[in-house]
């Protein structure tokens, strides 16, 4: 939602000389793996961290607001999305060195003539942190009194509350466009907890009508996400055998089936719920992440369309139980956070049994 929180007569101030054009690079946002920036259209980013960045000009714009003096104001926020950031200042916001608690500026403002008068507005990105990160782009401005006042919201994240893989859920970066507008970097998923960043970068273009800002620019939905996947897993029977020593030992297969169009990013991650008693050991298919449960083990990614069969040694000190576990599939980034999939769940049940 775009809101309005002081109309045009709040401010009465003198147009000043037209601003010098300014060409603006995108801010470099530090992965923790390898991302991927396409503009006016929808790329993959592979893992990014959980920080974004906006990108300015490196000196203030006449009119503007410059960092230092937005990173101790006292900022007014618009609502933000129900869900888990209602916990996140809104209203009047003192800031302190950029920070309100779990509230933050993120990079460099940038500086754009929104309403055309010859004075720049100051457009900053700000974060904040409930459990995952929701954002907000605001234009700012002074008002007669020299006041930092709030003139719109250009465009917000849509929150927990919101539909992943459709709504804005990630927003990486800002800048000045042409003739006054604002572009901003999207994407569609809102990574919580254990979960990879699996949003796209997508340019979008926003522009003041007068009331409010509204998308003037780039595209309205999102492309196929190449790091979103769609796996199905089957497991065979798990049948244990005595080995003469008082041990018992079995094997395990599982095959999981890429149905997608994309090759699963990152690594497969298969996690077995193995009963208590019951201990993996990696193979040259799955390698044993040790201390976790449930006991996780790591393959090569599945081709689009293409199967990854995995076989995996289980042994027990003791007579095991006839009985059955769980094993989950699901792409994996390097920091073992899991990318989503069509489903909520990829899941089977394999079935123990003793000879």
């Amino acid at each position: 939602m775009n809101t309005v929180l002081d109309g045009g007569s709040v401010r009465i101030r003198a147009k000043a000389r037209a601003i010098a054009a300014a060409s603006l690079a995108a801010l470099a946002i530090a992965p923790l793996t390898a991302c991927k920036s396409a503009d006016s259209s929808a790329g993959a980013a592979s893992a990014p961290s959980a920080s974004v960045g906006a990108t300015a000009t490196t000196t203030t714009a006449a009119g503007g607001i410059g960092k230092e003096d937005l990173g101790n104001a006292t900022l007014s926020v618009p609502a933000w999305p129900k869900g888990f950031a209602d916990s996140c200042p809104t209203g009047s916001v003192k800031l302190d060195a950029g920070k309100h608690g779990i509230l933050q500026l993120q990079g460099e403002p940038a500086y754009a003539d929104v309403d055309h008068d010859g004075t720049a507005e100051t457009v900053v990105l700000l974060s904040c942190s409930p459990q995952g990160q929701d954002y907000k782009v605001l234009a700012l401005r002074r008002d007669a009194q020299g006041k930092i006042v709030t003139l719109g919201q250009v465009v917000g994240s849509a929150g927990n509350t919101g539909k992943q893989g459709a709504d804005i859920e990630t927003i990486w970066a800002i800048q000045a466009g042409e003739n006054g507008q604002v572009r901003v970097d999207v994407g569609e998923y809102r990574p919580c907890c254990d979960a990879a960043q699996a949003s796209q970068h997508q340019w979008r273009t926003y522009g003041w009508n007068g009331s409010a800002f509204t998308q003037t620019g780039g595209p309205t939905s999102f492309a196929a996400n190449p790091n979103v996947t769609d796996l199905s897993i089957s497991a065979e029977r798990l049948t244990m055998t005595a080995t003469g020593s008082g041990s018992w030992e079995g094997t395990v297969k599982v095959t999981v089936k890429n149905n997608g169009q994309f090759a699963t990013p990152g690594k497969l991650r298969l996690s077995f719920g193995l009963p208590s008693g019951l201990t993996a050991q990696s193979t040259p298919d799955c390698t044993i992440q040790p201390g976790v449960e449930p006991v996780p083990c790591l393959a090569d990614s599945v081709p689009a369309g293409g199967t990854r069969v995995v076989t995996l040694k289980i042994s027990a000190t003791t007579q095991p139980p006839a009985s059955q576990f769980d094993v989950w599939a699901a792409a994996a980034d390097d920091q073992g956070r899991t990318y989503p999939d069509r489903k909520e769940s990829v899941t089977t049940k394999v079935q123990l049994a003793r000879a």
